[in-house]
Order: C-alpha cells, then structure tokens, then sequence
C-alpha cells in the first residue's frame, strides 16, 4: 500500500473486505484524550471572558443584538413549554404576534439538544443556561474533533485534544458562533459528520451513520447543511490521496450518497418545515450584507485576536494550528500529493466564502441578513486537519522552522492591516516563539517522561493563547463600547413585570399585554409572559406582518419585528383584557379594560368603512370590528402656501446646512406655533376627543399644542411607526397639531388624524361581548368556541391567519380560514352553534412522511444484513467455507 494513503487504503466495499483501522493508541490515553480536550477547549473560553469580566463572570453583558432580543427569550418560552406554563405548545405560540406558529421557530432557534437543559435552571437563570448550551457545545465539538483526528491519521491522543481546542474555540465561534447557541449545533456537526464519511470509507456502520446525519439536520439544518457539504469535501479529499481504484471510489461515494439522502429523509419534517416557513416569511432584503474583502484583511483574519469591521471571515484557529498548516508545505514526511491536495482545499475554500456564487451555495443560495460568513467554521475544521496530518507524522526541524518563518511573514505582511489590534499581534508573537520551540524538544525523540513535560507545556500554552485570543475579541466587541447596556436580559423590573402578568392572567379569556413599549428585548411577550404581539423572528410569514400593518400596529426588520398594541380598538380586536403600564414611577402597573372573548361574531354586511377614507387604517379597524368608532377630520395647513398632493400634505423640513428652512412657514403658522416647529395643523373632531395619528413613513417629530411631543421613525419597508394617541381635542374640538422634521420629503398624509368616539367604543366592545363566544378552549395548536346558538354570519379568532390553519364550524368540512380584514376568520354558513380551527405547520405532513419512508429504508437494511449474516450459517453444510477475514462483520458492516 502506497504510503501517500490517507487511511490505509479502502478495498470493495460491496465484497465485505473494509479498510484496516489505523493502529490504536494506548486504550486508556485515547479514551481520556477527548474529555481533556473538551475540558480544556471550556476552560479557555472562560478563562478569556473572565478576564475581561464577561457574563457570567462579571458584569459586562454578553446577551446583545440577536442573543438578548431572540434567543434568551425563545429559550424562556422552551422553559415554561418543560414546565407546563406556556400558551401553546411546540406546534404554535399563542403568546407571541398575537399568536403564530412555533415549530419552525423550535427547529431553528432551539433544537440544540443542549438547550433542553434550560428547564433545569430557575426561570429567572434562562440566561446562564443559554450560556451552558454554547459552552457545552464547544466542549462536545472539542472531544469529538479529537475522535476524528484519530481517524484521520493514527498519533498522540493528547496532541490531538490541543489542536482541536483551536478548532472548538475557532475565531467564528468567539465572534459569532458561541452568541447564537443554534449554530454552535454545526461546530458539533462537522466532525460528527466526518466521522460518518470515516465509516463510508470503511464500510461500516451505515445505520448508526444514517442517524447522525438525522440527528445533525434535526439539531440546527442550517449549520448542518454547511457541516455536510465540507464532510463531502473532505470525503473526496481523502478518496483522491488514497490508493483505490475507481470502482472503490464509487462504492464510497454512493454509500455516502445514500446514507446522507436517508438521514435526511428522517429529518425531512425540520427540513421542510423550516424551508416551508423561510418561503413564507416576511422579506428582508435591505439587511444582506456583502461577502467581499480585501486580501490582507482576510489573510489578518487568520491571526487569533483578530476582529475585522466591516465583517471578514472570522477563521483563525489558534497559533499551534496556524504554524502546523503553515509548515505543512515543508514536512517532507508527508506525501506531496497529499500536502498539494490539503492546500487547494483550504486555499479553494477561503476563496468560496468571498466569492458571491459560492458564498451563497455554502449559504443555502442566498445570501444571509446579517453576519455573511456564517460557515466560516468549516474552514477552520480544514485547517485543524490539515495541521493534524502534519504534526501526526512529527515535523522536522527544517519544516518547523519554514512554517514559524512563513508564521513571521504573514505577521509582517498584515501587522498593520485593520482587523490586527495589539493584543493578536503580541499572542500571535510570543505563541509563535514558545510553540516553535516546543515542537522542536518534542521532536528530538525525548525519552517518555520528558515528552510528558513537553505535552504538558504545550498544552499549557495552548489554553494561555485560547484564553487570550477570547479575551481581545471580547474586549472588541464590549456592548458597553457602543452606548449604555444591562448587563443582564432579566432585570428587577422583567421580574417584577413577569409577576404582575402572572398575576393578570385570564387566558384564555382574556389576552394580558406585557406594555406597549419594550421593557427588555424585542421578544417581552416569550420573556416576560402574558399573550402579547410582541414578536421578533425570521419566521413572521407576509401574512401576519401585513395583516397587522394593515391595523396599525408597528413593525421593524422589514416586518420580521412586530411591535405590541398601543391603543384602545387593537386591544380590543385582539382580546387585550389587561396590560403593564410602563411609565408608573413604582415600576409596572398593571391596568385592566373590558375586552371581548377571543372568538367574536360579525354579522354579514358589518364590515363596511363605516363613512372612513377608503383604504385608509380607520376603515380598515372599523371593517374589523364592525362598528363606527372613529372620525376622520380634514388638516388644514396654517401656512395657505402649502399645496396638498396625492401622498398628503409636504412638510417643511431642515436644508442642507441643517438651518430651518421653514422661517417664513414658521411667521405664516402665527404666533401660537410652538418655537422652531416649522409646520403647523388644525383639525375638527368632537370635543374630548382622543386623537391618534398614523403616519407609519413619517420621520418626525409630532406635539398637539400644549402637550407632550412624540417621535416618528418610519422608514418603510424596513420600519414602520405605529399609530400613535397623540393627545386630546379641546372643548372646542379644534386640534392643533404641530410637525417638526429634520429630513426632506416628509410628507404628513391627509387622512393621518383619526378621533375615537369612546362611548361608541365601548358600546362596540359590549356588543362583541354580548355575540360572542360563551366558552373558549384553547388547547396547544388548536382553539374551539361555544357560540350563541344559531350565530350566522363570521366567527373571528383574535389571532392572524397564517398558512397552516384549518376551521370547521358545527360538524361542517374542515377548510382553510378566510382573512377577516387580517383576522382569522370562520364562515358560520346558516347558523352555527360552534367553531373549532387547528393549526398545522406546513410541510409537516409531508415531512412525516419522509421520515417514514426514511425509516423503511433503515429496516430494510437492516433485514438485508440480516439476512446476508444468516446466509454463510446455511453454506457450512453444503460447501466450502469462505475465508473469514472476506466475510461482512454484520455487527460492524
């Protein structure tokens, strides 16, 4: 056999003859190796973030973007889901946008299997917990990357477990990885996965290769998806350096083949559950993000400490796996092709991360919004290996040498390029001097005890510069650094607003709404309780975001962050029996108001504009709740030289310079006009009336004349001010409301005042009240409701409807929803005494369905290896014996 074999080489699969297994190393040391490597992968990482005083070893936030307003919160809501707590269950989420699907959120957010140990911590602990399933990752990550490398190439345990903490403490992981726990998932699957691609080689174990192909898309499909596109390439790496021929070679690659389509057919309901709702879900295109950079900043990228800004591929692995790769070229004791055949892939995978097309296949064919370099940990697995195959076979001197003097270059080339701080080039400097040396006492052939001082030392120095490598991007990427930050997700007031929801509940009878603002994250309804709108996903599908524009309601991220109700009619279209008032001096107050049940009843013709603007948010609310509850006032310019075009009235705003342009405006206003205010408006409603103005375009700032200002920030599609009460009518009815705008082309549309008749309000609440349900269940993913008997006309469920629901009203035939003006809603036909609707993520059937054919693939194997095992048992007695080194070990095959 050729020594330039990566594995000794593979003979035919088909005829039961596998690839002699590498020779093992001492039993007790491979078996301890991965647990210290996983030990010493954590301790670095906490060590680096204590010393910059990082939570949870100081007070320094580490929950920011991302891992405070999604991730802590969906880990909340997976708490009360394990202690039975939650509204809803792992299908649907009544507590979140007034009640959306769950499962594609749980696949994408939550299937770690880590972070199933949430439910074990205190409620108010989610976020030390959240910290555990990323810590606990990189430790698996550690000792199985020290599993694989020992298949890669036969070698010391325990310099195995020190080139993989590079690898599981990767610049990825410490940039991006270990604060978005989901993905930690991919830095598990990829030597999972190449694990698996080992036993194609080896013909073994295609059933328990399937399930971990299963188990890595089931666990996080996004990372995984990148995990197993590089084991394929690593797959075809190892197949083009070994001796086989090329029957072999398709043997392989068909075994491969047909284990990744099996597990992913067990997988299917993830898959096509998350493809199902990425399809649907509101687009976010303003939010992708570029994948160039400059060469010397990626090559910077490899230095540990390095943090690049505009992003670049976080990929550097350690400086003992830096000047490992690097001397590769040199170590003459690997074969050529073999070294040829590990710089192309590393040099062709660095380039696919920057290159737009191949970004996006590695990506899922589009590019992120967002981190853009999400599967940068592939790379860094490739180098692990790659430093792995050449220090297995012990460098030379001469080669140690040539990597620390190309180690020097790369640092002379890029010291003062912009991702290099101080801190990597002094860890990259003194690693690159106390590591050379080492390897060079390491290879003189030391006698047993001085080689374990050696490994020792080594091992020392690799935790020191992983420890410091986590300190300097931390200290980089400090929340404090870009303007004030809690240093916990769940403070004092998140407690005390947690209790008083707790307190208010009336579900299903009633909604309890944590506030109109945002107490800690984007997600306060998962957070803090209650069954609120509050709701930030990439899976909030067009049909809910534009169901609750369409009402008013507030949106940001293109529509992916919904806001909660603000104002009297949504709290009453959704149910809202009770709220926290955020602004009381003591903390939350809780504040009730009657609300309607959850299912309503619209008679047919009631939904009519009710005398509003056609198309216009009055219209819409008054369609949705059937009654006239507003009057729409004309505006009437102070200043007569103001001309009202198609979009509204043009507002006055700043020039160039950032002088008022709106002096003359401001003369023509009169002298009640508030100072600097250069645009000023009046408008008739009833007197007392509670005014509220929408405008989800306007940037700007908006007062009713002696009251308090407000500010606007729409800036569609990605943010979309909400309506907004603005103050109260005099005992006149004249409103005078003045606009101050810094920005040109603002426009205040003429249908933006809306005046609340309250009684009429609450007689319509009554009404809805009194023709409601008698009784509501609600049960996980499903709702039914008693109804006064004979109700004809719409049954509204206080809730959005997405794809995936299915109503029937008495025992009529099960049918999609219509759309009540945004609302689910349900035809009674001639009457109908009740209603029941069930929600069913799409794709999800379909998905079981793969996972069942997926699973009779696997019995069918299993039946034929059966078999095959009985078959040489029948053949003793009839003819010769074959060889038993040629028969398939049916235990391993």
């Amino acid at each position: 056999m050729s020594h330039a074999s990566l594995t000794p080489a593979p003979i035919d699969v088909a005829a039961g003859r596998r690839i002699p297994a590498p020779p093992p190393a001492p039993r007790r040391a491979a078996r301890a190796a991965p647990p210290v490597a996983a030990l010493m992968a954590m301790v670095a990482y906490c060590a680096g973030l204590a010393l910059h005083g990082t939570f949870p070893f100081g007070v320094v936030p580490r929950a920011d973007n991302d891992l405070r307003h999604q991730y802590v919160p969906f880990h909340t809501y997976l708490w009360d889901l394990q202690h039975g707590t939650a509204q809803g269950d792992l299908l649907f989420n009544w507590q979140s946008g007034y009640g959306v699907g769950f499962l594609a959120d749980f696949a994408t957010y939550l299937a770690n299997p880590f972070s199933w140990l949430t439910g074990l911590f205190p409620r108010e602990e989610v976020e030390f917990a959240v910290f555990l399933v990323s810590l606990l990752s990189i430790g698996l990550a550690a000792a199985l990357m020290t599993v694989f490398l020992g298949r890669l190439r036969p070698g010391s345990p325990w310099l195995r477990a020190q080139l993989s903490v590079g690898y599981a403490v990767c610049g990825w992981n410490v940039a991006e990885g270990a604060i978005v726990p989901m993905w930690m998932w991919g830095l598990v699957a990829l030597p999972l996965l190449a694990l698996v691609t080992d036993w194609c080689l080896t013909g073994r174990r295609w059933v328990l290769g399937t399930f971990l192909i299963a188990f890595c898309w089931s666990a996080n499909f996004y990372t995984a998806a990148m995990a197993t596109l590089a084991a394929a390439i690593l797959l075809v790496l190892r197949l083009a350096t070994a001796d086989v021929d090329r029957r072999t070679r398709f043997r392989v690659l068909a075994r491969a083949a047909g284990m990744t389509a099996t597990g992913m057919l067990l997988a299917a309901p993830v898959i096509l559950v998350c493809a199902l709702a990425n399809a649907q879900a509101q687009p976010t295109d303003r939010y992708v993000v570029g994948v160039e950079t400059a060469p010397l900043t990626y090559l910077a990228m490899f230095l540990p400490g390095s943090l690049a800004s505009p992003t670049a591929p976080n990929v550097f692995v350690g400086v003992l796996v830096l000047l490992l790769v690097l001397a590769l070229p040199f170590q003459s004791r690997v074969p050529v092709r073999e070294r040829v055949a590990w710089a192309l892939v590393i040099t062709l995978t660095a380039v696919s991360f920057v290159v737009t097309p191949t970004a996006k296949l590695w990506q899922g064919f589009a590019l992120p919004h967002g981190a853009p370099f999400r599967e940068a940990f592939v790379l860094s697995g490739f180098l692990v290996m790659a430093a792995w195959v050449c220090l297995a076979r012990m460098p030379r001197p001469r080669a140690l040498l040539g990597g620390a003097a190309l180690l020097a270059l790369l640092v002379a080339l890029t010291h003062d390029a912009q991702p290099i701080g101080d801190p990597a080039l002094r860890g990259t400097l003194a690693g690159g001097v106390v590591f050379t040396g080492l390897l060079l006492l390491y290879a003189r052939g030391l006698r047993r005890r001085a080689r374990a001082v050696v490994t020792s030392l080594l091992a020392a120095s690799v935790v020191a510069t992983t420890a410091h490598a986590v300190y300097a991007v931390t200290a980089l990427e400090d929340p404090s650094l870009r303007g004030p930050s809690r240093p916990r997700t769940m403070t004092t007031v998140g407690l005390e607003a947690h209790e008083a929801l707790t307190g208010l509940s009336r579900w299903p009878d009633a909604r309890a709404e944590a506030g109109p603002g945002v107490f800690v994250t984007n997600n306060d309804a998962m957070l803090l309780g209650g069954q609120g709108g509050s709701y930030y996903s990439s899976y909030v599908t067009r049909e809910t975001a534009s169901g609750l524009a369409g009402l008013g309601l507030g949106q940001a991220m293109g529509g992916r962050h919904l806001w909660p109700a603000r104002d009297p009619v949504l709290h009453a279209l959704f149910g809202v029996g009770a709220t926290l008032d955020t602004d009381a001096p003591t903390g939350p107050r809780p504040r009730t108001m009657p609300a309607p049940p959850l299912v309503t009843v619209r008679p047919d013709g009631s939904d009519g504009m009710y005398g509003a603007p056609a198309d216009s948010v009055w219209a819409r609310r008054q369609a949705a709740l059937g009654a006239r509850v507003y009057t729409v006032p004309d505006l009437t310019p102070a200043n007569p030289d103001v001309v009202r075009t198609a979009a509204g009235w043009p507002l006055a705003g700043a020039d160039e310079q950032g002088r008022a342009t709106a002096g003359q405006a401001q003369a023509q206003a009169g002298p009640q006009a508030r100072p600097g205010w250069a645009n000023t408006f009046t408008a008739r409603c009833a007197p007392g009336d509670r005014a509220f103005l929408y405008a989800p375009a306007l940037r700007a700032d908006v007062a009713v004349r002696d009251g308090v200002s407000q500010g606007f920030y729409g800036d569609p599609p990605v943010k979309l001010s909400p309506l907004v009460e603005v103050g109260r009518a005099g005992a006149d009815g004249l409103l005078t409301l003045d606009v101050r705008t810094g920005e040109t082309g603002q426009v205040l549309p003429a249908d933006a005042i809306g005046c609340l008749d309250a009684p009429a309000l609450d007689a319509a609440v009554r009404l809805l009240r009194d023709t409601g349900a008698t009784a509501v269940r609600v049960d996980g993913h499903s709702i039914g409701a008693d109804l006064p008997k004979g109700s004809t006309g719409t049954a509204v469920v206080a809730a959005t409807a997405p794809p995936g629901w299915t109503c029937s009203a008495d025992d009529g035939p099960t049918r999609p929803p219509v759309s009540h003006q945004g609302l689910l809603g349900v035809p009674l036909g001639d009457g109908a005494d009740r209603v029941a609707c069930a929600y069913t993520p799409p794709g999800l059937t379909a998905g079981l369905a793969g996972t069942t054919a997926g699973a009779l693939v696997v019995a069918g194997v299993l039946l034929l290896r059966r078999l095959r095992s009985r078959r040489p048992r029948r053949q003793t007695t009839g003819g010769p014996r074959r060889p038993a080194g040629d028969r398939v070990d049916a235990r391993r095959g």
